[in-house]
């Protein structure tokens, strides 16, 4: 259900409620004429003053959006530079790493190497 269905079932219930209440009221004519019509003008008021208060809450709706997005602008612009510059401190260290990884891994295998020509030499006989 959204808010106008909300709103017109609201306005349809309330104006049937007056008019039942009025009509059921011991009333002369002229009375109850007078009745209808300060009815029938205290609820334009109020119908004004809540599409009023309704238009209000849109426009501070709207702003909020606005804000918002461009509040997430900012927000994703910064962490955008945050990242880029925790990559440009974070790459010397990395390649360091790589580097270091490398030359172990090339030490592993020269050592790999000796350990396989070792076993394969005779061994003197004790």
């Amino acid at each position: 259900m959204n808010f106008k269905q909300f709103s017109l079932g609201l306005v349809v219930g309330l104006a049937a409620g007056a008019a039942a209440s009025l009509i059921s009221a011991p009333q002369s004519g002229e009375e109850l004429r007078g009745t209808i019509k300060n009815t029938k003008d205290n609820w334009r008021e109020h119908m004004l003053e809540l599409q009023m208060n309704l238009q209000i809450v849109k426009e501070s709706i709207a702003d909020a959006s606005k804000e918002s997005k461009e509040s997430l602008r900012v927000v994703a612009a910064e962490l955008k530079d945050s990242i880029q510059a925790w990559r440009r401190e974070a790459d010397p260290a990395i390649n360091n790493l790589q580097e270091e990884l490398a030359a172990i891994q090339a030490t592993m295998e020269e050592l790999e190497k000796t350990i396989n020509q070792d076993s394969k030499e005779p061994q003197p006989s004790s």
